[in-house]
């Protein structure tokens, strides 16, 4: 293997880990606390922490998908997203939940009240509204 390959492998190896590493518990990096750092997020994570929700689980929870390869990409590019949007200052003033998001998050409601959603059916399926659409008032007001 000539020495860019392998630099190039390793490169791409070190990326995967550190992808990896957002879905370690440890490093808090799916919780209210990380995610409220961040002034644009506060009222947010304020509207979290007093939800029924916040007793189950946590921000990543939610808001990423649950595989590990799927949500440390997924986690990862979110995550360089709202930093670099932080860093340039562009954030936008009213936080919206992108396409993507939507149906993530719409996968994390069914996997998580899956009991009573298999006598539902998934509501946002032929252009039905998504859970978070009725029943936005139990985490973000907003």
């Amino acid at each position: 293997m000539n020495k860019v390959l392998k630099w190039m492998l390793l490169l791409a190896g070190a990326g995967t880990a550190i992808m990896l590493l957002t879905r370690l518990p440890v490093l808090g990096l799916e919780e209210a606390s990380f995610c409220g750092r961040c002034h644009v997020m506060q009222e947010q994570v304020d509207t979290y922490q007093h939800s029924p929700h916040q007793q189950a689980t946590n921000c990543g929870a939610c808001h990423d998908p649950h595989g590990l390869l799927t949500g440390s990409v997924y986690a990862s590019y979110t995550g360089t997203r709202d930093v670099y949007r932080v860093v340039t200052d562009t954030t936008p003033e009213e936080i919206r939940i992108t396409d993507m998001s939507k149906r993530v998050v719409q996968n994390n409601c069914l996997r998580c009240h899956g009991d009573i959603m298999r006598e539902i059916g998934d509501t946002s399926q032929n252009g039905g509204a998504h859970c978070f659409h009725c029943h936005r008032e139990i985490i973000h007001p907003k």
